[in-house]
């Protein structure tokens, strides 16, 4: 009997020979040529409407950039930096180059590819630092006293988060006496019973 994984094996052994070769890789100036007369000859338009669709497409894209403004609110990136950077890092701790990637994130995003101002990653940053941040650092070394290196946190309270639920416990076994209230004395113990030991009830025999 073959087994399961022998057959696999003779299965990728067989698919791999039986597989036609592979062309030899072209140029993408041939590749382009060769797509652009498949066009022409499968779409039913001009050519020179399939040569200009490059240029078109610009021209539309140029026009949608035009007509949607790239409106960016610094106090609103920064608290959503702030918060995105919060809610993705284990125990909420971060580093400034944490906030410095998503504010370059948010901005790639709401300027759609538009050329940025210089420093208006690092403006969202210290906004986000100086208002919704809190240093939490207990620097040792030198190092730990840079900018670069200092530990926040949201300055938020952990309390206006969600509560976990807890995991449902064992069920408490009906045979288990609950424990005595530390305020209580402690019951008498039988002559000749030491400390820690179970007095086992005694049943008279039948």
């Amino acid at each position: 009997m073959v087994s399961e994984r022998v057959r696999a094996k003779l299965n990728q052994i067989a698919a791999r020979k039986i597989r036609p070769h592979k062309p030899p890789a072209r140029p993408l100036a041939q590749l382009r040529e060769r797509w652009k007369a498949s066009a022409i000859l499968t779409s039913g338009v001009t050519a020179d409407v399939i040569a200009s669709l490059l240029e078109h497409a610009r021209a539309a894209a140029a026009a949608i950039r035009a007509r949607v403004a790239a409106v960016l609110d610094v106090a609103l990136a920064a608290v959503d930096v702030a918060a995105t950077v919060f809610v993705m890092n284990d125990g909420g701790s971060f580093h400034r180059r944490h906030l410095l990637a998503e504010a370059r994130r948010r901005l790639a995003l709401v300027l759609r590819g538009r050329r940025r101002d210089p420093g208006l990653d690092d403006q969202i940053v210290a906004a986000a630092i100086s208002t919704h941040c809190l240093d939490i650092t207990e620097p040792k070394t030198i190092r730990g006293l840079e900018a670069g290196y200092r530990l926040c946190t949201a300055r938020w309270a952990l309390s206006d988060l969600p509560a976990r639920r807890r995991p449902p416990g064992p069920a408490p076994c009906p045979d288990r006496h609950p424990p005595a209230d530390p305020g209580e004395p402690a019951a008498p113990r039988p002559p000749g019973q030491s400390a820690g030991e179970w007095e086992i009830p005694r049943v008279p025999l039948q």
